[in-house]
C-alpha cells in the first residue's frame, strides 16, 4: 500500500512563516510546521492505516451488493453536493493560505483540485434530473449529468498526480504568488468550462453513458478510465515517498476516492441502488480527509502557539529579572565606585596633614623625653594620628587603591596558618572546621592583606555566634563560566581559587546583606564597630582582580565566598633581603623633594637626626639642577608636586643623570601605583604616607643597602 511503503527521508520543517529558500514572512522564532512540511508520525501512519483498512474492510462486505436497488431518496443528492462544496471551498482556502507562506507549486497543484472539485459539483447539481428539474436545468438529462460524473472523477485525480509529480521536484517554488495564483484560478475555470460545455452543448457527440437510471455499457469502460486515473495519482505519491502528513491523508482520499468510484459507477447498475449511495459517501469521505487533518493541525498549532507565547512570557520575565538584577549590582557596582573616588581623592590631603602630625610629635618625643607631661600628652596625640592613618588605609582598602606587596601564595598553608591565630583570637566557644582541597591552585595576592580579610570575616562570624557555633573555612577550584559572569557585572570568566567562609549564626535580611559592603554600614551597637571591616575585604579582592560573594538566611547562618584568579606558578616569591640592620645613617647626602614647606621641614629634620647629610627642593626643576651641583647617593622624593613635573618623572631623569643613584618615593596619593605595589613597572621602592620615623629609617637602609656586600 502507498502508506506503508513510504520513505524514512525527511526534510526538515521550516518555521511558522518561513518560506522554504530561507526568506521570512513574518519570523516568530518559533517551529511550527504545516501540514504540508512537517514530517508524518508513526501514529499519523498507524491512524491513516486504520482509516484505509476499515474503508476496505466496508468495500468488501458492500461490494456483492452494489446493484441492489434502495429507496428513491431526492434530496440526497442537493446534501451531498453541498456538503461536498463547503468542504472543497474550506480546504481549498486553507491550502491558499499554506501556499502563501510556503510558496509551493505542488501545493498550488493540489489547492486548484479542491476548487476543480468545488466548481465542477455546481454544473453537476444543476444538470442533476429530478433535483431542480425534472431533466435539469442545464443540458441533456442524465447524460449530461454522467459526464460531468465522469470529468469530476477523472479531473480531480490528475490535480492529485501534478501534486505528486510537482512534489518529486523538492517543491519547487516560486516568487510571484499572486500571479501564479491568478493563472491556476484562470486554468481550473477554463476546464471547468470546456467539460461543462463538452457535456452540453456536445453531448450528443460523446459515447452514451445512461439508458434512464441504468448504465450504458459504454460507461464502464469510460469510469473504468477514470477509476485507473486514480491509481496512476496513488502509485506516483508511492513512488515519490510519502513523507509530510499531507502526503498520507492525500494517498487515504485517493483510496477513498477509488472506493468511491468503483460502487458508485463501475460496479453498480444505476442510480439510487446501495452502491450508487455507498460510493457517493465515500466520496464526501475522500474530500473530507485533508480538511479534517488541516483542522487538527490548526487546532495544535493554536495550541503550540499558547505553549510558545506562554514559554516566550516566562522568558521575557526571567529576562526582564536579570536584566533588572543586573542593573541593580551596576547601580550598586557605581555607587561603590563613586564613594571609592571620593575616599581616594580625599586620601593625597588626609596622609600629608597626618605625615607632618606624626613627625612633629616623633620629634617632639625624641626631644622631651624627660618631661613626662610631654611624653604622656604626645604619645596619646600620637596614638590618635595613628588611628587616623590606620582609618585612612582602611578606606584605600575599600576604594581599591591601597598598596599591596602581591606575592605567590599556597592557600592551604596560608588558611592553616591563620587558623592557629584565630583560634586564640574567637575564643573556645567558636569550633573551626577546616575543609581544604589538596589540589587547591596557588593566587597571586598581598598575604598580609589576605590574612587581614579573612580575620575581619572571622571575628564578623564570632560577633554574629554570641552563644557559640562553627566557623567552616573550605578552599577549593572553581570555574566561574558566562552565565555566572552575567549575572555578576564585575567577574570575569576563568578559573579562580575559592575559599569560603561559613558560620552558623544569626545571618542576615537580604536588604541588609545588599549593604554589608558599604563603608560605615554596620549592624553593630554603637562604638563596636566602625563600618570598615567587610568593606577591606570587598576593596582588597577588587583591587586582586577577585571576586567576593555573600548567601545568608536569618537564623541560619553567613557564607563568604572569596574567589582569586588562578596563579601562574608555584613558587613564592622571595622578600628582598637587607644588607644591615643598623637604621642610622653615616653622612651620606640625601636630596628631599617636597613641595609642602611644612611637611619638607619635617621631613630635613628626620633626616638630619637619622645622621644623614641633607639638600632639600621644593620642586623637581630645581631638584634637577641641584643634581648637576651635589654629590647626592640618594633621591627622597614626593609623588604630586607643583611645577609641572611629577616625582616619577624625576627620578627616571635623576637615574638618566647619575645611574648610580638610589630613589626612594613617598606618597600619600593612593592613585600611585608600583610593581610589586599595584601595576605601574618602577624599580624603585615606595613609603606610604603617613609613617614613623623609625619606617623612613628602614626604607632608607633597604635602599642604600640595597647591591652592597
Amino acid at each position: 500500500m502507498a502508506i506503508a511503503a513510504a520513505t524514512s527521508t525527511s526534510t526538515p520543517a521550516p518555521r511558522l512563516g518561513a518560506t522554504p529558500d530561507g526568506g521570512d514572512a513574518g519570523d516568530t522564532g518559533i517551529s511550527m510546521p504545516f501540514l504540508a512540511t512537517s514530517n508524518a508520525t508513526t501514529r499519523e501512519r498507524r491512524l491513516a492505516w486504520g482509516v484505509v483498512v476499515v474503508s476496505a474492510l466496508i468495500f468488501v462486505l458492500a461490494l456483492p451488493y452494489a446493484k441492489v436497488h434502495l429507496v428513491e431518496v431526492p434530496a440526497f443528492i442537493p446534501a451531498y453536493i453541498s456538503g461536498l462544496i463547503i468542504i472543497s471551498l474550506v480546504t481549498a482556502v486553507m491550502l491558499v493560505g499554506q501556499f502563501v507562506r510556503l510558496r509551493s507549486l505542488a501545493l498550488l497543484a493540489l489547492c486548484a483540485g479542491y476548487f476543480f472539485d468545488a466548481g465542477i459539483a455546481v454544473p453537476y447539481l444543476m444538470s442533476f434530473p429530478g433535483v431542480l428539474a425534472p431533466q435539469g436545468i442545464i443540458g441533456g438529462g442524465g447524460q449530461t449529468t454522467a459526464w460531468l460524473y465522469t470529468f469530476w472523477h477523472a479531473g480531480m485525480p490528475l490535480f492529485v498526480l501534478a501534486y505528486a509529480l510537482l512534489g518529486r521536484r523538492s517543491g519547487k517554488t516560486i516568487a510571484n504568488a499572486p500571479g501564479i495564483m491568478l493563472g491556476a484560478a484562470a486554468f481550473v475555470l477554463a476546464v471547468l468550462v470546456l467539460m461543462v460545455l463538452a457535456s452540453t452543448a456536445g453531448h450528443d457527440v460523446l459515447p452514451p453513458m445512461m439508458a434512464g437510471n441504468v448504465k450504458a455499457p459504454s460507461a464502464f469502460y469510460i469510469l473504468g478510465s477514470a477509476w485507473l486515473f486514480s491509481g496512476a495519482a496513488l502509485f506516483v505519491l508511492w513512488r515519490k515517498g510519502i513523507r509530510t502528513s499531507l502526503d498520507v491523508w492525500v494517498s487515504v482520499a485517493m483510496v477513498a476516492w477509488i472506493f468511491d468510484i468503483a460502487l458508485a459507477a463501475v460496479f453498480n447498475g444505476g442510480r439510487y441502488d446501495l452502491g450508487y449511495y455507498a460510493g457517493r459517501l465515500y466520496g464526501l469521505l475522500a474530500i473530507s480527509f485533508v480538511l479534517v487533518a488541516m483542522l487538527l493541525e490548526t487546532t495544535g498549532l493554536n495550541g503550540r502557539v499558547v505553549a510558545a507565547a506562554a514559554k516566550l512570557s516566562d522568558e521575557v520575565k526571567k529576562t526582564n529579572a536579570r536584566a533588572q538584577s543586573i542593573e541593580a549590582q551596576l547601580r550598586q557596582a557605581q555607587k561603590m565606585e563613586a564613594i571609592g573616588n571620593l575616599t581616594g581623592g580625599m586620601a593625597h590631603d588626609f596622609n600629608n596633614l597626618l605625615t607632618i602630625i606624626i613627625g612633629n610629635l616623633d620629634l617632639l618625643v625624641a626631644d622631651r623625653k624627660d618631661d613626662p607631661e610631654v611624653q604622656k600628652l604626645s604619645g596619646e596625640a600620637l596614638e590618635a594620628a595613628l588611628r587616623g592613618a590606620d582609618l585612612t588605609r582602611r578606606l584605600l582598602a575599600f576604594a581599591r587603591q591601597q598598596p599591596l606587596q602581591p606575592k605567590h601564595v599556597k592557600l592551604n598553608d596560608l588558611v592553616s596558618n591563620i587558623t592557629r591565630l584565630l583560634s586564640r583570637t574567637l575564643g573556645e566557644s567558636i569550633e573551626i572546621t577546616l575543609d581544604l582541597d589538596p589540589q587547591a591552585w596557588p593566587v597571586v595576592a598581598d598575604p598580609a592583606q589576605l590574612d587581614a580579610a579573612l580575620t575581619n570575616l572571622a571575628t564578623n562570624a564570632r560577633d554574629a555566634m554570641p552563644n557559640g557555633g562553627s566557623l567552616i573555612i573550605v578552599t577549593g577550584n572553581r570555574h566561574l563560566d558566562a552565565d555566572y559572569a552575567a549575572q555578576h557585572v564585575d567577574v570575569t570568566v576563568g578559573d579562580y581559587a575559592m575559599i569560603e567562609v561559613s558560620d552558623t549564626g544569626s545571618g542576615m535580611a537580604p536588604d541588609v546583606a545588599a549593604r554589608i559592603f558599604e563603608p560605615f554600614f554596620t549592624t553593630k551597637d554603637q562604638g563596636k564597630g566602625t563600618g570598615l571591616g567587610l568593606s577591606m575585604v570587598y576593596g582588597f579582592m577588587k583591587q586582586s582582580g577577585g571576586h567576593i560573594n555573600i548567601y545568608s538566611e536569618p537564623g541560619i547562618g553567613t557564607t563568604f565566598r572569596l574567589y582569586l584568579p588562578r596563579g601562574e606558578g608555584e613558587k613564592p616569591l622571595a622578600d628582598t633581603p637587607v644588607a644591615t640592620t643598623a637604621l642610622e645613617g653615616h653622612g651620606e647626602t640625601i636630596l628631599a623633594v617636597e613641595d609642602n614647606p611644612s611637611l619638607r621641614r619635617v621631613v630635613v629634620r628626620q633626616l638630619h637626626e637619622l645622621g644623614y647629610r641633607v639638600v632639600e627642593a621644593d620642586n623637581a626643576p630645581t631638584a634637577l639642577a641641584m643634581l648637576d651641583k651635589e654629590n647626592v647617593e640618594m633621591l627622597f622624593t614626593d609623588v604630586v608636586m607643583s611645577g609641572g613635573m611629577n616625582g616619577i618623572e624625576l627620578a627616571r631623569q635623576a637615574v638618566q643623570k647619575r645611574p648610580q643613584i638610589k630613589v626612594l618615593i613617598m606618597s600619600g596619593f593612593p592613585n600611585v601605583k608600583f610593581n610589586g605595589n599595584g601595576g605601574l613597572s618602577t624599580p624603585w621602592r615606595l613609603l606610604n604616607k603617613p609613617y614613623r620615623k623609625e619606617d623612613l629609617a628602614r626604607a632608607i637602609r633597604e635602599v642604600l643597602d640595597e647591591h652592597r656586600v
